[in-house]
């Protein structure tokens, strides 16, 4: 398994953070390379699905998505999902008050089938990729979130 792990501060309320962040249908506005979902099943809460694609190096790769917790933790929340598919991981996310804003921790562990890494050629640029692509993710929801300051998001 590879592991990916990347934070930010948005200076935003927690609760707008998350609640914007957490919803899959605003997902593809912000998380690089994602399409929207297809047959979702649910609102974002635990035991939600999905169908989605993810767009690597011009490759569209299937993807399922179940989220396995969606919970308040304190003045936190935490957020997990499994990803199966041509990309199989585990995805947490928490979310912390720091200030007024809300800081940002981002955990995935994933593994790329044979088949994909003899198309997309090293397990280092693969990891380079997912890591960049994690990075303007992030970058994209603190646009998101701190532009939408006089709005709800």
């Amino acid at each position: 398994m590879v592991t990916v792990e990347k934070s930010i501060l948005i200076e935003r309320p927690i609760d707008e953070v998350y609640q914007y962040a957490a919803d899959p249908t605003r997902w593809f506005q912000w998380y690089a390379g994602l399409s929207e979902p297809r047959n979702l099943k649910g609102q974002g809460e635990t035991g939600t699905t999905m169908d989605l694609d993810f767009n690597i190096l011009g490759m569209q790769l299937p993807v399922i998505v179940a989220v396995t917790e969606n919970s308040q933790n304190g003045n936190g929340y935490t957020w997990k999902g499994m990803v199966k598919g041509s990309i199989d991981s585990l995805q947490n996310w928490t979310y912390t008050p720091e200030g007024n804003g809300t800081r940002v921790d981002y955990f995935e562990e994933y593994e790329v089938p044979h088949s994909l890494l003899m198309k997309m050629a090293d397990k280092l640029i693969i990891k380079k990729l997912m890591s960049n692509a994690m990075d303007q993710s992030l970058k994209n929801l603190k646009d998101v979130c701190e532009s939408s300051k006089t709005t709800a998001l």
